[in-house]
């Protein structure tokens, strides 16, 4: 942990929020697994979505999340950092907003056969 710097915030939320549900979405595409098809869509309404829905207690992590890393790289005086943070997570609200988490998880398995 010694080496560990926070020097870019929007290479944590394009990982987070881009790379890792892509990767899950292909393993989940790919091998047919219900169990990864779940953690996938789970993962995008409970880590990625920035939009908060207390009643089904979706949204709150990621909302935090980018609101914190939005919020470090201001402290820091890093504004170009922090507004291309904020294109990213205007961008993944933007995704949830329009409901397109829903058109993309039509191809994966829910259900054991």
């Amino acid at each position: 942990m010694k080496g560990f710097k926070f020097n870019k915030g929007w290479k944590y939320l394009i990982y987070f929020d881009f790379v890792l549900p892509l990767l899950l979405f292909i393993l989940a595409w790919l091998l047919k697994i219900p169990q990864l098809s779940r953690l996938f869509h789970s993962y995008l309404i409970y880590i990625v979505n920035p939009i908060p829905h207390p009643g089904g207690l979706t949204g709150i992590i990621g909302l935090v999340m980018h609101i914190g890393v939005i919020s470090y790289l201001l402290f820091k005086k890093k504004y170009r950092d922090a507004a291309l943070c904020s294109i990213i997570a205007l961008l993944a609200a933007a995704f949830f907003f329009f409901e397109l988490n829903y058109i993309i998880i039509k191809p994966l398995e829910f259900a054991n056969l």
